[in-house]
């Protein structure tokens, strides 16, 4: 038989000429929603739209059809009516959505929802500034599929919105009954939604239908058959389009031309009835259409390269199929026309009817299944070249064709992504357990490594449709998996949540306990990112305990280095330095050490420079570094040789060397680039060369007494002001919530220097409402650290605005909540101490405010400070104090400090030379505290 042209659906047009008619007149409309079946010949009624609307000069876009794997949200749907606006409209606009997608698991929800309406707008003035030339219609089939099933209603809320910003637009849905129309009556008046429902066709409107199909293909059913086909159909223009064309076509079953349509009835009342019959032919395998319909069926859409391949055709045969397909009206063409599809209710019926005659098994679709997941693989990799390809023409080729070498690169990673997601789904489809040891690897990959978190999220929603069919082991895999994106994406009440539901299964005796290891270092990086490290310690300790006891070396070092940094937090050094080292020496064990292993052992070493400088050990702290950086240069890890510059930073901060440190910190920055990957390094890079240029802007004056006399370079503590106001901007914009009050706290405090030195009540208002915040949010979300700084924050700044009357209320809060961490946080208790010393000093009541210096100056020493706050800064401040009183209250008042400071020698020597500075004092003239 030769090819046909796709048969042309007739009818239908009175709703045709109601539907033009209101494009064409009603200015306030917005959606024409027609709703129906399946089969009831939706789609035919978007193709002659399309046709007579182009000829009454209105600009009408392709058929967007839904019923493709590629829909998944209302910004799927805008991508290709962005397609049919100009062509720098849909490049700019794959580039944002791209960016927005990126941004959706780092962005806080303020900002993500601003840039999503961004985009929105976007769009809206684009096919505004279109259709100001002539009205524009698109043309949008098969809605129900569109989006994911949970969030639908989202979806639809969404288009409304953008539906009523247009001008003069329409947008015509066609699409089985769903959500769709509930959601969008809500969203606009009768002037703005047409409903359309489109039914059965009567009697007379099938013989009518089938005598114009007649004519048009110069072909005669003959009357019993058109009689036979009007009772069976039921009206339905799918089956009667399946009757007229098989019978065209020749392969209509012969049960049809010679029964009676009297017996008809309970034939089919035993094989499924007459839609059942329509396709079971297909069963026989006479064509490659048939084979093809059957692969379409489960792996859609495909292109003539991927029916080569998954029917082992040759190119040239898979072209002349692939073209022949078209000619049949159950295959559709989707994605501009360069791939095809079945129409779902074919889909369905396939599904429903043949394959379960021809594989009752399901060992022929498990092997498609096998035969495309191979393909779709090969497929998958052959991708990656092609985008570094790109990637390199981006940086060696001229501006001019930057911008359209990023959108192909854009472009190459949707294509990748989806042909990710057909490549796994096989994969699972074909065995579920082998499958997801596939799923697993590479999603976890992408998690880890490029943490493409709203990719994962998708191929998450893939193994979700597997995950009966998972073996008790890989469904606790999957659980750990989850926890790990809680761990990296989710709020403090998720996160809360997510640690509930993990302890009741470590509770639960059930359990196996080959799990017991996973579910506690999950469970102590929940915690620890809660802030509750000695919850989180006891579960990582008891996570190393197991994978010794169970001999598990390769999984040693990383569950030691955990311990170690929790053991850092809680300003436990001895035992961090033991863990750390007991994580080296375990990867030490390994012959050969992969990426990962090298990356956990540089880890160990930044962890150790850090611990090292912290004590003061600048010589071994470097090394350290230094041995970082090398081992992440070696597996070429830019992000984490940042990291490791920034923890080298910090100790530069706190030795004074703050030349250093700014250079350390730009150099950090300068190693990222790309805003929503490296967010969280960015912000913790601004806030640390905040913190150095503050520390760097004062101004030294050996003659300072006390704090609040204290002078900054303006201009160097401005730059302070930005590089944190930066930090901050990045912690509120992806919503990296365990930030937040350290940037509060310490930007408040350098708003409060400049409003102190400027006179500026406003930034000193500020400053006290930063510090607030950051105080109650380090409460709420247990982080101890800031709780006590800013708490101390508040005493140091009413100390500089003499408001004297509420210090010892902070003090007796920080005693009462807190006194139980006095030995971990001993700088700020310390502070505390001085600043109600210092009170007393200027209320002249200078045996209780040695007394507080006795008491508070030991702990700061204990500490060591850091910048304003050193202990070195501490005693210079004091010693002038001294100075400023009369010789004899002098000398009692540094007698009473050296009893008290009795068993810290270096205190103790500290008094004996300011008793001999006293002393010489004695011998020019008397001081006195004005």
């Amino acid at each position: 038989m030769s090819e046909i042209d796709k048969l042309e659906f007739v009818g239908r047009e009175e709703h045709l000429n109601r539907i033009i008619t209101l494009v064409q007149k009603a200015n306030k409309l917005h959606v024409v929603l027609v709703e129906g079946r399946g089969g009831i010949g939706k789609t035919w009624l978007l193709n002659e739209l399309q046709n007579r609307l182009n000829q009454v000069n209105i600009g009408t876009s392709e058929i967007i059809d839904c019923d493709t794997p590629v829909f998944n949200d209302a910004e799927d749907l805008c991508t290709q009516i962005a397609k049919q606006l100009y062509e720098n409209t849909y490049q700019e606009w794959l580039l944002r959505l791209r960016q927005l997608r990126e941004d959706e698991n780092h962005l806080s929800q303020t900002a993500y929802q601003e840039e999503r309406r961004q985009l929105e707008k976007f769009l809206v003035d684009e096919i505004n500034r279109k259709s100001k030339q002539k009205r524009l219609v698109f043309l949008i089939d098969t809605v129900e599929k569109l989006g994911q099933a949970e969030g639908r209603a989202e979806v639809w809320e969404y288009i409304g919105n953008l539906c009523q910003q247009l001008d003069n637009a329409v947008l015509i849905l066609a699409g089985r009954p769903s959500i769709a129309r509930q959601i969008l009556e809500k969203s606009f008046t009768e002037a703005e939604l047409t409903y359309l429902e489109l039914n059965e066709f009567t009697h007379e409107d099938v013989q009518t239908y089938i005598l114009s199909k007649e004519e048009q293909l110069h072909f005669t059913l003959g009357k019993d058959l058109v009689q036979k086909i009007i009772v069976l159909s039921g009206g339905s223009p799918i089956m009667i389009e399946f009757g007229v064309e098989y019978a065209y076509r020749e392969v209509i079953p012969d049960w049809l031309e010679s029964e009676d349509i009297e017996t008809i009835p309970a034939r089919l009342e035993k094989t499924g009835g007459f839609e059942a019959e329509m396709v079971r032919h297909i069963t026989q395998l006479r064509t490659s259409m048939d084979r093809l319909t059957l692969l379409l069926s489960r792996i859609y859409p495909l292109d003539s390269s991927d029916i080569a391949n998954l029917l082992e055709l040759s190119i040239e045969d898979a072209q002349k199929l692939f073209i022949d397909a078209q000619s049949y009206f159950f295959i559709k063409p989707v994605i501009s026309g360069s791939q095809i599809a079945l129409h779902d209710i074919v889909r369905d019926l396939v599904n429903k009817y043949v394959w379960a005659d021809i594989d009752p098994d399901f060992e022929w679709r498990k092997r498609d299944s096998r035969i495309a997941s191979k393909y779709f693989e090969k497929k998958d990799y052959q991708l990656g070249p092609q985008k570094r390809i790109l990637e390199v023409q981006l940086y060696s080729d001229n501006y001019n064709k930057a911008a359209n070498i990023e959108f192909l690169i854009e472009e190459l990673k949707q294509q990748r992504e989806f042909n990710t997601r057909r490549w796994l789904w096989n994969a699972l489809e074909a065995d579920p357990t082998i499958g997801f040891e596939t799923w697993h690897e590479v999603t976890n990959t992408i998690r880890s490594q490029s943490k493409k978190f709203s990719f994962v999220n998708q191929l998450l929603a893939v193994v979700k449709q597997f995950e009966k069919q998972l073996n008790f082991d890989q469904r606790f895999k999957l659980i750990i998996f989850e926890a790990k994106l809680v761990h990296a994406l989710k709020d403090k009440g998720t996160t809360e949540n997510e640690v509930k539901k993990l302890e009741a299964m470590l509770a639960d005796k059930s359990s196996n306990s080959s799990h017991q290891p996973d579910l506690c270092n999950v469970l102590g990086m929940l915690n620890a990112k809660l802030h509750l490290y000695e919850e989180a310690l006891k579960y990582q300790q008891k996570c190393l305990s197991l994978v010794q006891e169970k001999k598990l070396a390769s999984a040693i070092p990383g569950v030691a280095n955990q311990v170690g940094y929790l053991y850092r937090q809680l300003n436990n050094f001895n035992e961090a330095e033991k863990y750390y080292k007991l994580g080296w020496d375990a990867a030490m064990e390994v012959d050969t050490p992969n990426k990962g292993l090298t990356q956990v052992m540089a880890s160990i070493q930044n962890n150790l420079g850090y611990l090292y400088g912290l004590q003061k050990n600048y010589i071994k702290s470097e090394q350290c570094f230094k041995a970082a950086i090398d081992m992440w240069a070696s597996v070429e890890t830019e992000r984490e040789i940042a990291n490791a510059e920034i923890a080298s930073a910090t100790i530069s901060v706190n030795e004074g060397n703050y030349v250093k440190a700014k250079q350390l910190l730009e150099r950090a920055l300068s190693r990222c680039n790309n805003e929503e990957d490296d967010n969280r390094i960015l912000c913790r890079a601004y806030f640390h060369l905040g913190l150095n240029q503050w520390f760097s802007a004062e101004v030294l004056n050996e003659a300072v007494w006390d704090v609040t006399q204290v002078k900054w370079d303006l201009d160097v503590l401005s730059q302070a002001q930005d590089a944190l106001e930066k930090s901050l901007k990045l912690a509120e914009k992806y919503g990296l919530e365990e930030e937040l009050p350290g940037i509060w706290h310490q930007t408040a405090s350098v708003y409060w220097h400049l409003g102190f030195q400027k006179c500026d009540r406003s930034l000193q208002e500020q400053a006290l409402k930063l510090n607030d915040r950051s105080y109650h949010t380090s409460l709420e979300y247990n982080d101890r650290r800031y709780a006590i700084d800013s708490l101390v924050g508040k005493a140091e700044f009413d100390y500089y605005a003499k408001a004297y009357q509420h210090i010892s209320d902070y003090a007796r809060e920080l005693s009462d909540r807190f006194q139980s961490y006095q030995n971990t946080y001993q700088l700020y208790f310390g502070r505390m101490l001085r600043i109600e010393g210092d009170v007393a000093f200027q209320q002249a009541n200078y045996d209780l405010a040695f007394a507080k210096y006795a008491q508070g100056i030991p702990q700061i020493f204990q500490d060591g400070g850091f910048g304003p706050y050193s202990i070195q800064h501490e005693l210079n401040l004091l010693q002038k104090k001294i100075e400023r009183l009369p010789i004899e209250l002098s000398k009692t008042l540094i007698q009473q400090l050296k009893h008290h400071w009795q068993d810290n020698k270096a205190l103790k020597e500290w008094c004996d030379q300011q008793m001999f500075l006293t002393r010489i004092r004695a011998t020019k003239q008397p001081s006195s505290h004005a």
